[in-house]
C-alpha cells in the first residue's frame, strides 16, 4: 500500500525561522490552511510537500 504524501505548514516566527505549524495529506486543505492561517496570524506562511519543496507562499 503506497502511503500518502504528507504537506507542511510552516509559519515564519518573529525570529524569521520557519515554525512547523501542521500537516494534512490534503493538497487542497494545505493550500486552504495555509492562506487561512497567514491571513489570522498576519505573518508568512508556506507549504511544502513530502520533498521539502514549497508549493505555495503567503506573504503578508
Amino acid at each position: 500500500m503506497a502511503v500518502p504524501e504528507t504537506y507542511r505548514i510552516e509559519e515564519l516566527n518573529p525570529f524569521l525561522e520557519w515554525h512547523l505549524h501542521g500537516t494534512t495529506i490534503n493538497r487542497k486543505e494545505a493550500l486552504r490552511w495555509g492562506t487561512v492561517l497567514s491571513r489570522r496570524i498576519r505573518r508568512s506562511v508556506r507549504v511544502l510537500d513530502a520533498s521539502k519543496t514549497v508549493i505555495a507562499k503567503f506573504d503578508v
